[in-house]
């Protein structure tokens, strides 16, 4: 049985560059003192700057009116209260998140980007958060189901994104179009300007939610690396405490509560995988209904 279709963090929007402030109650954690007065190493004492990419439910998106929401903004806003700090949200592409963090421009993504080894020379990633599929995407009633059908047609994909990096690195025989948000490549797949699109799993459940009958999976290829959130490298304070938050949320049983309210309603199964990492989840999902529905009565 498969983990979870989804991946983390990709779908970009345009140009222009959205802030958004999250008000996560602030409280002084440090005693005032120069040396107390900043003690995670941020670029701003006091407040997280983060940067998220809209389009990508339920990981993380804007609604109309332009803030932040999703799976990744309701755990980073805990996590910064716990930390007695404030956290921003910068909506940009990512391929500018990345240069950006690396930059100093953030302190970290809440975008969930696959942990590969070719980021991890960027960035710093937590403990895994989710694992996911690489999907592609044709028009219901289209005959392809493998990567050979593909030879000779157009696939676009988000530039930037792992679903980008494994279309460039497995889908040699196609055409690949770089797309700068995942709705552009729906677009162009849905006016017949591409064959197919590969999407993350997240992606690929909310489309078809909104899009029944017109599209369907031809084929899906499991991520080698899990989803995490990425973190600056300079700021190994905000690390650690990144990681013992994330830790404690799994233990005392909000991490679930957020995948049952993001996650779980586009009706894939529980990446089991994070089983190894965060022991207390088994027994968990065992007995939550939105996460397993097995377990229903």
């Amino acid at each position: 049985m498969r983990t979870l279709r989804f991946r983390f963090g990709q779908i970009l929007i345009g140009a222009a560059a959205v802030t958004a402030a999250a008000s996560v109650a602030a409280c002084s954690s440090g005693s005032g003192s120069p040396a107390n007065s900043n003690p995670y190493g941020l670029i701003h004492s006091g407040t997280i700057n983060s940067a998220i990419t809209a389009g990508g439910a339920p990981f993380s998106e804007t609604t109309k009116a332009g803030q932040p929401e999703g799976f990744l903004v309701s755990l980073d806003n805990i996590i910064a209260k716990n930390l007695g700090l404030t956290i921003s949200y910068k909506v940009t592409t990512l391929d500018s998140a990345l240069s950006g963090l690396t930059a100093g421009q953030y302190d970290l993504l809440a975008i969930g980007l696959d942990a590969t080894p070719a980021r991890a020379q960027q960035a710093w990633f937590s403990k895994p958060i989710y694992y996911g599929y690489n999907d592609v995407v044709v028009k219901a009633g289209d005959p392809v189901s493998s990567p050979a059908a593909l030879a000779g047609k157009r696939v676009g994909a988000s530039l930037g994104s792992s679903q980008y990096d494994y279309a460039q690195a497995s889908l040699k025989d196609a055409t690949l179009v770089s797309e700068p948000l995942n709705s552009t490549a729906i677009t162009q797949l849905a006016d017949g300007s591409v064959d197919a699109i590969v999407l993350g799993g997240s992606q690929t459940g909310t489309l078809m939610t909104q899009s029944p009958g017109k599209y369907k999976v031809a084929f899906s290829v499991q991520q080698t690396s899990p989803g995490a959130v990425a973190v600056s490298k300079k700021e190994t304070k905000l690390q650690a405490a990144y990681n013992a938050q994330l830790t404690e949320l799994v233990n005392n049983g909000t991490f679930l509560k957020l995948y049952d309210q993001w996650i779980a309603p586009v009706g894939a199964p529980f990446p089991t995988a994070l089983y190894s990492t965060f022991p207390s989840l088994k027994a968990q999902v065992a007995k939550d209904p939105a996460a397993n529905p097995s377990s229903a009565s």
